[in-house]
């Protein structure tokens, strides 16, 4: 432990680990302030070492050591300058995948010649890339880049929903495709499948991909973090990181 460290954050940052780790049954805090250095230094040891009392020995570790030594930036924080570069790219990017959907949308369902049974399985490829461009890769190049997830717990359950329907949906669309393809080249006197047909198939995807994503409507929600800061968690009011995640804790 280092001499520079001041008795008193010695002191409050083991305040914190016993509230936090609920460890009063066997540490006195009202005691604390009347130890020395060497005696507090025990008592951190004995709580990493306690793992009676511990569920996670590495989080009482992290915790400390974030109390003792913080860092007067917070963790993967982006020069300006990046965080522009990076922002130009994603937006080009963005703006290529959503244009080109629309377009696809526009060809296929303005065109009555265009609506056959292969352009209905691109039409609902097209959706679900739309769906996952606007609805999931905006918020989540924001979160990236800033380390924090400032859209709150409800769109953070439908953004990890959509992300998971409409991978899922290309998914399947892909296999559908792969199958019609094989039934024209193996197959080409046998009559295709009608448009009816594709509607019917594509509404199943939809549900099973919906079906197999509904664990991200009962598990997802964000877990907020202290970030690391210049001075003792105990003297400020510091801002808190938010993450947007899927758990079964």
């Amino acid at each position: 432990m280092s001499e520079n460290v001041d008795v008193e954050l010695l002191v409050n940052c083991t305040i914190l680990a016993v509230q936090r780790f609920e460890l009063i049954s066997i540490v006195n805090i009202s005691l604390l302030h009347s130890l020395n250095r060497s005696d507090i230094i025990g008592v951190l040891t004995g709580i990493i070492d306690n793992k009676d009392n511990l569920d996670n020995i590495n989080d009482a570790k992290d915790f400390l050591t974030e109390c003792l030594f913080p860092s007067p930036t917070r963790p993967y924080e982006l020069p300006w300058e990046q965080k522009t570069v990076w922002a130009i790219i994603f937006g080009f990017m963005l703006f290529v995948a959503i244009a080109g959907n629309c377009i696809v949308l526009w060809i296929v369902t303005g065109h009555r010649s265009m609506r056959t049974a292969t352009n209905y399985f691109l039409l609902n490829l097209s959706i679900a890339d739309l769906l996952m461009s606007s609805l999931n890769c905006i918020f989540n190049f924001i979160f990236m880049v800033n380390s924090d997830w400032p859209f709150g717990t409800i769109y953070c359950t439908i953004n990890n929903f959509m992300a998971n329907v409409t991978v899922s949906t290309s998914v399947f669309t892909l296999v559908a495709i792969s199958f019609d393809r094989y039934i024209a080249i193996v197959h080409p006197l046998k009559r295709r499948t009608s448009r009816r047909k594709v509607r019917i198939i594509l509404a199943l995807i939809w549900v099973l991909s919906c079906i197999l994503s509904a664990p991200c409507l009962l598990y997802s929600n964000t877990m907020t973090k202290r970030p690391k800061l210049l001075l003792p968690t105990f003297m400020v009011n510091p801002a808190f990181l938010s993450n947007c995640a899927t758990s079964n804790k």
